[in-house]
């Protein structure tokens, strides 16, 4: 009965979907396909100037040929643009509002690589014409779609007399080889819509094209739909072999690393026989991903709970402890200025990680990120979606160790429950309260859905229960809550926070630093001798000069020195851009330098620590793939390798972010799952500078990329403790507990192999988690 279910959904959804490009196939006016002995005899005629060019049989074409093209690799004597020239069989070209190329890359050229269109007349040569022209990157492996719209012609081309369409390839420097196939050339007039993607093409990724069109989004759409009509036939058909079957819902399960699109590209786990199984330390927190689709009719009223308290032979493990949220989804309609990262399987990397870390520009469609806890009462799940229900088990710090067992009940109406085991152990340590990693982190909503006057002691707890503690980077000296940071302090969660923001004066002239000193120290000063006053100096920093270039380190410096009169024992901290974090440079007397986490070099990391300075390091709008990033469009894997893993391998001696409240939105999340929530954040980015949301009457609503952000701290934490574990040791023990407790804080290449490359496996994260864990647990 599934498959038949399964198969009956998906003819129904493809049929729609070629119905759809059946009809936009109708529409415009091929130039060339290449299906023709005309398009093939023209091959002839082409000229070309360090490429090979030839018309034959391609699997990603829109028939069965298409036209490849072979870059030579450059050498001198080469033309630095190959180039090839068609002639065009329609010269009248008015009436017509784009020309559309479909472009296949055989492989990622590994640089910013690119092809260019050329539209001219008979005049003139080519690579001198004024012509149109039109151009689509095409660096990684895929499809690709060249769209030009047909307005603005130069003076020297005329639309009424058009002879030639002239294809080059360029790069950042020579060309490098590359291999395209061109296919189906096309003239489309105003209203015509864009044709149909190629079914083929769906096996490439990424997909992009040219152009600000509302057709180019919609095909991105639909070719999306039909890749989430191919993994939610073979999710259904995996899940009817499950032990935890049913006749009306499909289940399976994903970690807490992975995004599962609803109605995109996912990929998803089977549930073993023995259940899901969650490991975790005391006072620490671990999520795992339900999924729930949909198999002869729409499920309404879908609830995921645990039946009663977990039990084992320790005790009780308390039923409220575990928390069952409803996933949420943004819609992201244009595709962003960054890639995200990928890996591939490098078995030539005999002595290496066996893995290659790759870049790809991130689809478009509804994503998963805000974790809607307020939809208590059920959610509908319809047609092919996959719904994704965040199962996240928090600690008490007092639970006694060991293994604590239970139900989790999947319910829907007209749907017979499911009642999969659910296992809970618990780690023989504790986590701390605080973040084990210094951080500076900015929570600044400025008065947004008036959470400046309403909910602050519940933000200040939740954000406190990810590590972050309520700080502003940017604020003059008059934005220290001092209630809040009393209430951290009360409750042992008090983290770092900030005095107040410093610049630099103008110059080094009396006068100018005159002027900065009675700006800038009152202000300072003011909050300086308050935090002293209540006994919290020791949590206090003082950073300025956001991003300042090298010209201005002189007057920087002189800025450092007086506020470190002003405020002596607060550290001050600076993300200027110093390569040699204060060795080289006038910056002597800085003690926290903060650069991006490219920028983190080990040898001069060294250097500046000798002389008694701490190197922090800081992530933003950049860098994006392939370093780890917490974009929405991010695997979620990146921010708890960051937090995590690379923290450990690298030692940064603390993380800054700027901003966790930098919304678009002008509503609160009230329903869900796809939410109206903006994921724009600063300018076109997704995510960036936002990782919390804001659900009903202003209340905190956390992200995917927030929960593993904690989670890769928690990471951090288990190797801290078991460094402390090791150096109490040294000396008394020796062999292989030592050894292999050197290898796991050491993080071995599996899972960080550079800053670079790493994992996108969870299990491998698991796997040296678990292993610091057992060493920690070892007598």
């Amino acid at each position: 009965m599934i498959e038949a279910t399964v198969l009956c959904r998906c003819r129904m959804f493809v049929s729609v979907i070629f119905g759809v490009a059946g009809f936009l196939a109708y529409g415009g006016t091929v130039l060339f396909d290449f299906e023709t002995e005309r398009d093939r005899s023209l091959v002839r005629r082409w000229s070309g100037s360090g490429i090979s060019v030839s018309v034959e049989k391609s699997a990603f074409a829109s028939g069965d040929y298409a036209l490849r093209l072979a870059c030579k690799p450059w050498r001198a004597g080469l033309g630095e643009w190959p180039s090839v020239t068609l002639p065009s069989p329609t010269s009248d070209w008015r009436g017509f509002d784009r020309l559309v190329v479909d472009v296949v890359s055989e492989y990622d050229a590994g640089t910013n690589a690119y092809l260019s269109v050329y539209i001219a007349g008979p005049e003139g040569k080519i690579i001198n014409d004024v012509g149109l022209r039109g151009t689509v990157r095409i660096s990684a492996r895929g499809f690709h779609r060249l769209v030009v719209p047909l307005k603005n012609w130069p003076e020297k081309t005329s639309p009424s007399n058009i002879t030639r369409i002239h294809f080059y390839t360029a790069a950042k420097s020579h060309p490098h080889g590359q291999v395209i196939h061109i296919d189906r050339i096309m003239l489309l007039k105003k209203g015509e819509p864009l044709p149909d993607v190629p079914e083929s093409a769906c096996r490439l990724l990424p997909l992009t094209m040219s152009g600000c069109d509302a057709q180019v989004a919609e095909n991105d759409r639909l070719r999306n739909e039909l890749a989430h009509a191919k993994d939610y036939a073979r999710f259904c058909r995996q899940t009817a072999t499950s032990p935890w079957r049913s006749d009306s819902m499909a289940i399976g399960m994903a970690t807490s690393m992975e995004k599962i699109m609803p109605r995109g590209l996912f990929s998803a786990r089977m549930i073993p026989k023995n259940g899901i199984r969650v490991r975790l330390a005391r006072n620490e927190h671990e999520s795992v991903q339900v999924l729930v689709s949909p198999l002869d009719y729409d499920l309404h009223n879908v609830r995921i709970a645990l039946d009663g308290d977990l039990r084992g032979t320790s005790g009780i493990f308390p039923a409220s402890n575990v928390i069952c949220d409803v996933v949420g989804y943004v819609n992201i309609t244009q595709s962003p200025p960054y890639r995200v990262g990928y890996n591939v399987l490098d078995a030539e990397l005999q002595t290496g990680p066996g893995y290659m870390r790759k870049t790809r520009i991130p689809a478009t469609g509804w994503w998963p990120d805000p974790l809607l806890g307020f939809m208590k009462d059920g959610v509908t799940v319809a047609g092919m979606d996959v719904q994704s229900f965040w199962i996240r088990v928090s600690c008490p710090e007092r639970q006694p160790a060991g293994v604590y067992s239970g139900k989790l009940v999947i319910s829907a109406d007209r749907a017979k429950p499911i009642r999969i085991p659910f296992v809970v152990r618990v780690n023989a340590f504790t986590v701390p309260r605080v973040s084990p990693l210094p951080l500076a982190i900015t929570f600044d909503p400025k008065g947004k859905f008036d959470l400046e006057r309403s909910h602050i002691e519940a933000w200040c707890d939740f954000l406190a229960d990810y590590y972050i503690t309520m700080d502003n980077l940017y604020h003059n000296g008059d934005g220290v809550r001092f209630d809040v940071l009393e209430r951290l302090g009360r409750q042992g969660r008090l983290g770092l926070f900030n005095l107040g923001y410093w610049s630099h004066p103008r110059s080094t002239n009396v006068a100018d630093v005159a002027e900065w000193r009675a700006h800038v120290l009152p202000r300072i000063q003011t909050a300086y001798d308050e935090v002293k006053m209540r006994g919290l100096l020791g949590h206090a920093y003082l950073y300025g000069c956001d991003e300042v270039i090298r010209k201005h380190l002189p007057s920087v410096q002189t800025a450092v020195c007086l506020l470190k009169e002003a405020c002596p024992g607060v550290p001050v901290a600076t993300t200027a851009y110093d390569d040699s974090f204060g060795v080289a440079t006038e910056l002597r007397d800085i003690d926290w330098f903060v650069p991006l986490t490219p920028k983190y070099k080990i040898p001069e990391v060294k250097a500046s620590r000798n002389e008694g300075r701490k190197v922090w390091w800081y992530i933003c709008c950049v860098p994006s793939a392939p370093y780890a990033n917490m974009f929405i469009e991010c695997p979620a894997i990146e921010g708890r390798i960051l937090m995590g893993a690379q923290s450990v391998k690298y030692r940064p001696d603390g993380f800054l972010y700027y901003q966790t409240t930098y919304w678009q939105s002008k509503r609160c999340i009230e329903s869900g799952p796809f939410t109206d929530w903006e994921p724009r954040s600063w300018r076109d980015y997704h995510g960036d500078g936002s990782w919390v949301c804001v659900g009903p009457n202003g209340t905190p609503v956390p992200t995917i990329r927030l929960e593993n952000f904690r989670d890769g701290l928690e990471d951090y934490a288990y190797a801290k403790i078991l460094e402390e574990k090791l150096k109490r040791y040294s000396g008394k023990r020796s062999g292989t507990w030592h050894k292999k407790a050197k290898e796991l804080i050491s993080v071995p290449r599996k899972v960080v192999d550079s800053l670079k490359n790493y994992t996108d496996n969870p299990d491998v994260i698991y796997w040296w988690r678990d292993a610091m864990a057992d060493m920690i647990a070892f007598p």
